[in-house]
């Protein structure tokens, strides 16, 4: 049963699930959902991390295009009290243009732009996956994550429906996770020496997917992104 219809409220006019929402950025992109708390590395929070090694090569985050706080971890502040939304409320564009959080005044949901810049001496393909590391009641059926990278290059990910079930136009068709735990996989190519990517991340829970059902309420979810020079990775 569609949480819309537990409420009995007109669908997508925000139901109950409410969610907690943070993220870390330190080549992690952690989450968590407690009813549904998305959270990280830290409590609370959406980490997103370089791989040490990586770091060591020159590969850098930042929230700001200046990269005066250069770092191999960002953190994101916790979104609370989060409900289900649908992908045409986001306002992408305010969510582009705002580096780090993005906070929308009218709906809840993790959106955060950092970059990603190589200060070092290297032509470099980089590496990063998104991997759900812990995981309660199946919240995974229902949420989505969405990868803008340099405002342009728009995927988003979804896991597969347990049920046939047609979406409305306006919400585009999303990729499958590539695995039971495993997001997606990816890459960012030729990032040449003193050039940056830029990324903004966004997580919500989508109220128009039929696995959106009062039954993952106080679920939880963990995911982890990592980004790491193509090649290295630890065996």
């Amino acid at each position: 049963m569609r949480l819309s219809k537990v409420l009995g409220v007109r669908k997508l006019t925000m139901k109950t699930t409410v969610v907690t929402i943070g993220l870390v950025i330190s080549g992690f992109l952690s989450l968590a959902v407690g009813i549904f708390t998305f959270y990280g590395q830290n409590s609370g929070n959406f980490v997103m991390s370089i791989d040490p090694a990586s770091y060591t090569r020159g590969i850098i985050l930042c929230d700001d295009t200046e990269f005066l706080a250069p770092t191999p971890r960002l953190l994101a502040n916790p979104v609370s009290d989060v409900k289900d939304i649908t992908y045409s409320w986001l306002k992408l564009d305010e969510v582009k243009s705002t580096d780090g959080d993005f906070i929308d005044q009218d709906y809840k949901y993790v959106a955060y732009t950092f970059y990603l810049k190589n200060v070092g001496s290297e032509t470099v393909d980089i590496n990063y996956s998104i991997v759900i590391t812990d995981l309660y009641l199946e919240v995974d059926n229902a949420i989505r994550v969405l990868i803008i990278e340099d405002d342009t290059i728009e995927k988003m990910y979804q896991k597969a429906d347990t049920v046939e079930y047609e979406y409305p136009e306006d919400i585009p068709p999303g990729i499958d996770f590539v695995s039971e735990d495993v997001i997606c996989n990816t890459q960012v190519t030729n990032l040449r020496p003193n050039t940056y990517r830029k990324f903004s991340v966004l997580i919500w829970l989508e109220g128009e997917d039929p696995d959106c059902v009062d039954g993952i309420l106080g679920g939880m979810i963990k995911l982890q992104m990592r980004f790491v020079i193509a090649g290295t990775e630890e065996e």
